[in-house]
């Protein structure tokens, strides 16, 4: 894992020609690991939305022209995968001098369509079923007595995670399925029948509805969202790390967009749905 740079000495710059990156910051730490009336460790909720410009018109009439060659269920976003690559560079801090500790990092997000949380898709209706998978991350992390660790979700895992999510969301792909393979170099994938159940609440097999989405219609996730989960009270910092591939996409006043009322004015509305699965409905036997 490689060292992250003190938030300090991240500074928002203008955006300048495709290899430089532009850095966004987290507002606060995420602060998590006490315990709620129940006794129950409390874990910490963060997002970080990449301020994307409005798409101009030249960009919409070229979106225009590409998707008028394919199948118009595949719908061409205005920010593809590709078109940018992000990391999210993390540092967490274990407040307690005294005891090393445990902390897991889950990665979920959103791009123009859909946002995916995990607690909203329910695969199994047996209680003792693993729970749904996220994006990313999830895996424990051991931080010494008082000390800190740093790592980062690289490029390539957030381009896995853009892709499997519109995979789950758009394609009905099993998540246990798109997040186990690895998809960050597919050239399309295909649209499978909804998830149904046999009458012991186990997946049936799926088909392929005959839709493809070629690799020009994969969704770039668009909001970062991270689920910081210790064992005990610590901090979590984080910076997302943004490469304008494209160019022209990100504005110029990076996180200060959100709250400029010019920069307001000039940003591309992102309001995606919400993917909800419910417990699984079991198919009635056959006559």
């Amino acid at each position: 894992m490689r060292t992250v740079v003190p938030t300090g000495l991240l500074l928002i710059g203008l955006v300048g020609c495709t290899n430089d990156p532009i850095y966004l910051p987290s507002p606060q730490g995420i602060e998590a690991g006490g315990t709620d009336a129940m006794g129950e460790r409390v874990e910490g909720r963060a997002s970080i939305q990449i301020p994307v410009n409005l798409e101009t018109t030249k960009d919409m009439t070229d979106r225009n022209r590409r998707q008028a060659l394919i199948d118009p269920a595949a719908i061409i976003p205005y920010i593809a995968v590709d078109d940018l690559e992000v990391s999210v560079e993390w540092t967490i801090k274990n407040n307690d001098v005294a005891m090393p500790g445990n902390a897991r990092i889950q990665l979920n997000g959103a791009n123009q369509f859909f946002e995916y949380d995990p607690a909203l898709v329910v695969l199994s209706a047996d209680d003792e079923a693993p729970p749904s998978p996220s994006l990313g991350g999830d895996i424990p992390l051991d931080i010494p007595a008082g000390g800190t660790l740093s790592g980062v979700f690289r490029e390539d895992e957030l381009r896995e995670a853009s892709i499997d999510l519109d995979m789950i969301t758009r394609a009905n792909v099993n998540p246990f399925r798109a997040t186990l393979v690895i998809d960050k170099n597919k050239t399309e994938f295909a649209e499978m029948s909804p998830l149904m159940y046999d009458m012991d609440g186990e997946p049936l097999p799926q088909t392929a509805t005959g839709l493809i989405f070629p690799r020009e219609t994969f969704a770039q996730m668009l909001r970062i969202d991270l689920v910081f989960k210790p064992d005990r009270p610590m901090v979590l910092e984080y910076t997302v790390r943004v490469r304008d591939v494209r160019g022209e996409i990100v504005h110029d006043l990076a996180m200060a967009a959100f709250t400029d009322p010019v920069g307001m004015t000039e940003l591309q509305p992102f309001t995606p749905v919400p993917f909800a699965v419910a417990p699984p409905v079991p198919m009635p036997p056959a006559n």
